[in-house]
Protein backbone atom coordinates (compact mmCIF):
# COMPACT_ATOMS: atom_id res chain seq x y z
CA UNK A 1 0.00 0.00 0.00
CA UNK A 2 1.41 3.39 -1.01
CA UNK A 3 2.06 6.01 1.65
CA UNK A 4 -0.44 8.86 1.77
CA UNK A 5 0.78 12.24 0.73
CA UNK A 6 0.84 14.82 3.50
CA UNK A 7 0.57 17.70 1.07
CA UNK A 8 -1.53 20.61 2.25
CA UNK A 9 -5.02 20.81 0.78
CA UNK A 10 -5.50 22.95 -2.29
CA UNK A 11 -6.43 26.54 -1.58
CA UNK A 12 -9.38 28.16 -3.31
CA UNK A 13 -8.65 30.95 -5.76
CA UNK A 14 -8.84 34.50 -4.48
CA UNK A 15 -12.13 36.31 -5.10
CA UNK A 16 -11.40 39.98 -5.83
CA UNK A 17 -15.04 40.86 -5.00
CA UNK A 18 -14.23 39.84 -1.42
CA UNK A 19 -10.92 41.71 -1.38
CA UNK A 20 -9.06 38.39 -1.28
CA UNK A 21 -5.46 37.91 -2.38
CA UNK A 22 -3.10 34.96 -2.82
CA UNK A 23 0.23 34.74 -1.00
CA UNK A 24 2.79 32.15 -2.08
CA UNK A 25 4.94 30.83 0.75
CA UNK A 26 6.94 27.62 1.01
CA UNK A 27 5.68 26.27 -2.31
CA UNK A 28 2.02 26.75 -1.37
CA UNK A 29 -0.46 29.44 -2.27
CA UNK A 30 -2.45 30.76 0.70
CA UNK A 31 -5.75 32.58 0.44
CA UNK A 32 -5.79 35.89 2.32
CA UNK A 33 -9.34 36.92 3.28
CA UNK A 34 -10.03 40.34 4.85
CA UNK A 35 -12.72 39.79 7.49
CA UNK A 36 -13.87 41.64 10.58
CA UNK A 37 -12.52 38.90 12.85
CA UNK A 38 -9.14 38.96 11.09
CA UNK A 39 -8.90 42.75 11.53
CA UNK A 40 -9.79 42.54 15.23
CA UNK A 41 -7.22 39.78 15.79
CA UNK A 42 -4.52 41.67 13.84
CA UNK A 43 -5.07 44.86 15.84
CA UNK A 44 -5.16 43.00 19.16
CA UNK A 45 -2.04 40.91 18.46
CA UNK A 46 0.05 43.77 17.02
CA UNK A 47 -1.26 46.52 19.30
CA UNK A 48 -1.56 48.77 16.24
CA UNK A 49 -4.47 50.13 14.23
CA UNK A 50 -5.09 48.87 10.73
CA UNK A 51 -4.32 52.30 9.27
CA UNK A 52 -0.97 52.38 11.11
CA UNK A 53 -0.13 48.92 9.74
CA UNK A 54 -1.05 49.98 6.20
CA UNK A 55 1.25 53.00 6.51
CA UNK A 56 4.08 50.79 7.82
CA UNK A 57 3.57 48.40 4.89
CA UNK A 58 3.58 51.23 2.35
CA UNK A 59 6.71 52.79 3.87
CA UNK A 60 8.66 49.52 4.01
CA UNK A 61 8.74 49.68 7.80
CA UNK A 62 6.77 46.57 8.76
CA UNK A 63 8.71 44.28 11.12
CA UNK A 64 8.91 40.63 10.08
CA UNK A 65 7.08 39.35 13.18
CA UNK A 66 4.23 41.79 12.48
CA UNK A 67 4.03 40.61 8.85
CA UNK A 68 3.85 37.01 10.13
CA UNK A 69 1.00 37.88 12.50
CA UNK A 70 -0.96 39.72 9.80
CA UNK A 71 -0.46 36.95 7.25
CA UNK A 72 -1.42 34.22 9.72
CA UNK A 73 -4.68 35.94 10.63
CA UNK A 74 -5.61 36.58 6.99
CA UNK A 75 -4.70 32.97 6.10
CA UNK A 76 -6.82 31.63 8.98
CA UNK A 77 -9.74 33.76 7.76
CA UNK A 78 -9.34 32.26 4.27
CA UNK A 79 -9.16 28.63 5.43
CA UNK A 80 -11.76 26.24 4.08
CA UNK A 81 -14.14 24.72 6.63
CA UNK A 82 -12.55 21.60 8.08
CA UNK A 83 -9.00 22.60 7.04
CA UNK A 84 -7.60 22.54 10.57
CA UNK A 85 -4.00 22.75 9.36
CA UNK A 86 -4.61 26.14 7.73
CA UNK A 87 -6.94 27.30 10.50
CA UNK A 88 -4.11 26.75 12.99
CA UNK A 89 -1.11 28.17 11.11
CA UNK A 90 1.69 29.48 13.29
CA UNK A 91 2.45 33.18 12.94
CA UNK A 92 6.11 32.42 13.75
CA UNK A 93 6.33 29.81 10.97
CA UNK A 94 4.58 32.12 8.52
CA UNK A 95 7.13 34.85 9.41
CA UNK A 96 9.95 32.36 8.70
CA UNK A 97 8.44 31.56 5.31
CA UNK A 98 8.09 35.28 4.53
CA UNK A 99 11.79 35.67 5.38
CA UNK A 100 12.65 32.76 3.07
CA UNK A 101 10.53 34.08 0.17
CA UNK A 102 11.52 37.72 0.62
CA UNK A 103 9.70 40.40 2.57
CA UNK A 104 8.92 43.04 -0.10
CA UNK A 105 6.50 40.92 -2.15
CA UNK A 106 4.77 39.41 0.88
CA UNK A 107 4.39 42.76 2.67
CA UNK A 108 3.01 44.34 -0.52
CA UNK A 109 0.32 41.62 -0.76
CA UNK A 110 -0.51 41.96 2.94
CA UNK A 111 -0.77 45.73 2.60
CA UNK A 112 -3.11 45.45 -0.40
CA UNK A 113 -5.32 43.04 1.55
CA UNK A 114 -5.40 45.41 4.54
CA UNK A 115 -6.34 48.31 2.25
CA UNK A 116 -9.26 46.20 1.03
CA UNK A 117 -10.22 45.62 4.67
CA UNK A 118 -10.05 49.32 5.49
CA UNK A 119 -12.03 50.59 2.52
CA UNK A 120 -15.29 48.94 3.60
CA UNK A 121 -18.05 47.80 1.34
CA UNK A 122 -18.02 44.35 2.92
CA UNK A 123 -19.97 42.36 5.44
CA UNK A 124 -18.13 41.14 8.55
CA UNK A 125 -17.55 37.78 6.82
CA UNK A 126 -15.71 39.49 3.96
CA UNK A 127 -18.52 39.14 1.41
CA UNK A 128 -19.05 42.22 -0.75
CA UNK A 129 -22.17 44.17 0.10
CA UNK A 130 -24.78 44.47 -2.62
CA UNK A 131 -24.61 47.75 -4.47
CA UNK A 132 -27.94 49.54 -4.63
CA UNK A 133 -29.07 50.37 -8.15
CA UNK A 134 -28.84 54.04 -9.07
CA UNK A 135 -32.08 55.98 -8.89
CA UNK A 136 -33.29 58.16 -11.74
CA UNK A 137 -32.28 61.30 -9.81
CA UNK A 138 -28.70 60.02 -9.39
CA UNK A 139 -28.33 59.11 -13.05
CA UNK A 140 -29.71 62.41 -14.38
CA UNK A 141 -27.62 64.50 -11.95
CA UNK A 142 -24.37 63.12 -13.33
Amino acid sequence: MAARSKAAPATASANPHRGEHQLSLGGRSYLLRPTFSAQVAIEEKTGQSLIHLIRAGNAGGMPLNVAGTIAAELIRAGAEPGDTITQNVSADRIAEMIFEEGQPVAVAKLTLCMVDMATGGRKASGEAKAVAPKTTDETTAA
